[in-house]
């Protein structure tokens, strides 16, 4: 109770009498807010003494905050059916196709994502959808919860999260509990249309939850293969099995799930989501910065690295993206080469064993690099080898053709729809150590076809520009809307 009347006594008595309605929720939000973070730090302390009483009782206190503000999500649910009666009447009355045109430029969509300011492919691809967003004034909201945030960015709203949980496998994955009753308010004042859902943590269930408490139509977009990374990071059955159960759940709840590749889709219905909701969205690169022109003697100057082949890999430095593989098949190539070099971009839980494992061959580390420095490493390489087999598109593999080098992908996921077999690059058997090195050893000792696989890569990608793949997937969204 002393709590409540703490946050009760910020308010004078003024404001109280200037807007009743917006000041008693400011009360009943911050109230709500103080007390899951009580509780939320409670859980902490027992998940890190592995006290399974206290972390049960945590949880269950704080479902019972959220019972208690049932009557504002229940509110809200009200409200939004007099708004979507009120459009059904506006619509009835300009029926036609006139009215089909109007309620599809009427698309106002909120994106979730937990991701949007992480050095990965999913945080950087949503960066530059606000971007084309906001070059072609269209009505798309990035909402997502961090603590570290990030700069100000038109077309984001970064809500303040109540409580931080990092992963014991994954110490640098971590897990916001965002302010629902704070983000649903927001989502109803700015007339949000249709809801999106970039993955399936924490705020993904916030958007499942706000969607169906505005009754709003929502899409889910599966991105990450989060039941393989369970598998490398665990090795764990049952934890993969509930992952497994947990997704196609969660997805089974959305009206259109975007897949990134069409081996996304046929493994997520085997699995058991509906076939009959998923979509192949597009996806883009940004065919300016990644440009063969970019190749200007970038890791000569500033690594210092001798002449000779240079083969390389960007990403995150992690066990679930096969680098094992990378660094055998590669020991093994320079005992009949030694005029390569290996060049690996990127920062990750692997990356110090990965120092350690290749400590006495030709093989430099950069750590992570952006902007003109990773177009230039890009350009100033020969082959790009990718030996990941849990990506479900991999953008770093157009970066790497539009760079116009050409690639070694496998024929897991979806990178290998992003390659023409022969032409762009090789597609290798998953988890087949000896065809991977075969392909490379096939391509570095044939050099004077490099260049050219390496023009067809970049006249292969040259038309999925990020402002074009935006627009394809807009032109989607309204294909929706009207339906």
């Amino acid at each position: 109770m002393s709590l409540i009347s703490d946050e009760v006594s910020k308010i004078s008595c003024a404001e109280l009498n200037a807007g009743t309605e917006n000041k008693w929720f400011e009360i009943i939000n911050l109230v709500s807010l103080n007390i899951l973070k009580q509780f939320n730090k409670g859980f902490r302390k027992a998940l890190k003494g592995a006290n399974f009483i206290d972390m049960v009782n945590s949880i269950t206190s704080t479902g019972l905050v959220y019972l208690g503000l049932s009557p504002y999500f229940a509110a809200f649910t009200s409200f939004a059916g007099d708004r979507h009666l009120g459009q059904e009447i506006v619509n009835r009355f300009l029926e036609g196709k006139h009215s089909r045109s109007l309620r599809s430029d009427r698309i106002n969509l909120a994106h979730f994502t937990d991701t949007f300011y992480e050095i990965n492919g999913v945080g950087l691809t949503l960066q530059r959808q606000v971007e084309a967003a906001v070059n072609a004034n269209k009505k798309y909201t990035i909402i997502t919860c961090d603590k570290s945030g990030g700069p100000h960015l038109k077309g984001v709203k970064n809500f303040t999260p109540i409580g931080v949980f990092q992963l014991p496998e994954y110490h640098e994955q971590n897990l916001f509990h965002p302010p629902v009753l704070e983000i649903l308010n927001y989502c109803y004042k700015n007339n949000f249309t249709h809801i999106k859902a970039a993955t399936p943590g924490p705020l993904g269930l916030t958007a499942l939850a706000v969607a169906r408490m505005l009754q709003l139509p929502i899409w889910g977009t599966y991105h990450t293969a989060l039941p393989q990374y369970a598998q490398y990071l665990t090795d764990d059955g049952v934890m993969v099995d509930l992952m497994w159960k947990y997704i196609v759940w969660f997805y089974n709840q959305m009206d259109v799930v975007c897949v990134p590749s069409k081996s996304t889709a046929q493994e997520l219905a085997e699995k058991g989501v509906d076939p009959g909701k998923m979509k192949v969205y597009p996806r883009g690169v940004d065919v300016e910065q990644f440009h063969p022109s970019k190749r200007n003697g970038f890791l000569e100057s500033r690594y210092h690295l001798a002449e000779g082949l240079k083969l390389l890999y960007v990403g995150r430095v992690s066990k679930e993206k096969n680098l094992e593989l990378l660094g055998r098949t590669f020991k093994r190539l320079i005992e009949i080469n030694d005029h390569l070099h290996l060049v690996v971009v990127g920062d990750g839980p692997y990356l110090e064993e990965m120092r350690r494992e290749m400590a006495d061959t030709p093989c430099l580390f950069t750590g992570y690099l952006e902007g003109e420095d990773l177009a230039a490493v890009f350009a100033s390489c020969d082959l790009f080898l990718f030996p990941s087999t849990t990506d479900t598109f991999g953008n770093v593999v157009l970066e790497a053709q539009a760079s116009g080098i050409p690639v070694i992908v496998t024929d897991s996921g979806g990178p290998q729809e992003n390659v023409l077999h022969g032409k762009t690059g090789l597609i290798v058997p998953a988890h087949d150590e000896e065809a991977f090195y075969q392909a490379m050893e096939e391509l570095v000792s044939q050099p004077e076809r490099l260049p050219e696989m390496g023009r067809a890569a970049r006249d292969y990608v040259r038309e999925r520009s990020f402002e074009h793949a935006f627009m394809q997937a807009w032109e989607m969204y309204e294909e929706k809307a009207v339906e």
